[in-house]
């Protein structure tokens, strides 16, 4: 891609998400760099993301209770997973503290944003209340009933554009900086719950390797 191509995209990207901006009362910084271009994204492959899905999908059960600890290791193993969990997640679930746990749910945001990458859900709401996993329909859910989640893993091949991922990514980004700079200005930002923002953007940042970095590691930059 030429650099006029390239500068020509980013700039209808930053203009499309600005426009969003206004239209739901958020605040713009005209000066916020570009987010990197299709040509410089490398996307997660689709066996990468629904494996993140299906494991995070387990251990969000421990989270919940709905499952111990020792069990979702079991069928971690058994499905051969266990070697795909992060350090931390080997942490979590080896060690489920309450305060681990609570730490853990928010991770359903993360889930969302995987299945929607998947093109499983339909869309993701605005950061302003939690997702609910139980909106989603058992057949597209990694985990439950009688699915097993290698064949989930084996059967979502297909991603969403590189064009939507980053167009959402490109959002999330500009919503962080908008909730950073209110918290700078000791304002309160009752439109975004940053908490949701967050998580979302955690899963956004990993599905277009943002900085080439792994689960455990990502960072969410303004």
């Amino acid at each position: 891609m030429t650099d006029i191509l390239k500068n020509k995209e980013e700039l209808s990207r930053k203009e499309k998400t600005h426009e969003i901006l206004k239209k739901e009362g958020i605040k713009i910084n005209v000066n916020l760099p570009y987010i990197e271009s299709e040509e410089e994204t490398t996307l997660r492959t689709p066996k990468e993301v629904a494996t993140r899905a299906a494991i995070l999908s387990i251990t969000n059960l421990v989270s919940f209770d709905s499952i111990d600890s020792e069990e979702a290791i079991s069928y971690l193993e058994e499905c051969n997973l266990w070697e795909h969990t992060t350090s931390d997640e080997k942490d979590f679930l080896q060690n489920p503290t309450e305060d681990k746990k609570f730490q853990e749910t928010w991770k359903s945001e993360c889930i969302w944003v995987l299945l929607w990458a998947l093109q499983l859900v339909e869309n993701i709401p605005f950061p302003n209340e939690l997702c609910d996993l139980n909106d989603i329909a058992l057949d597209k859910y990694p985990i439950g009933g009688d699915n097993d989640p290698n064949e989930f893993i084996k059967t979502n091949n297909q991603l969403r554009s590189k064009a939507e991922i980053l167009d959402t990514n490109d959002l999330y980004y500009r919503y962080h900086w908008a909730c950073v700079d209110a918290r700078l200005n000791n304002l309160e930002m009752t439109t975004i719950d940053s908490g949701i923002l967050y998580e979302r953007q955690y899963a956004l940042n990993w599905l277009v390797n943002y900085m080439g970095q792994e689960w455990d590691d990502v960072s969410c930059d303004t």
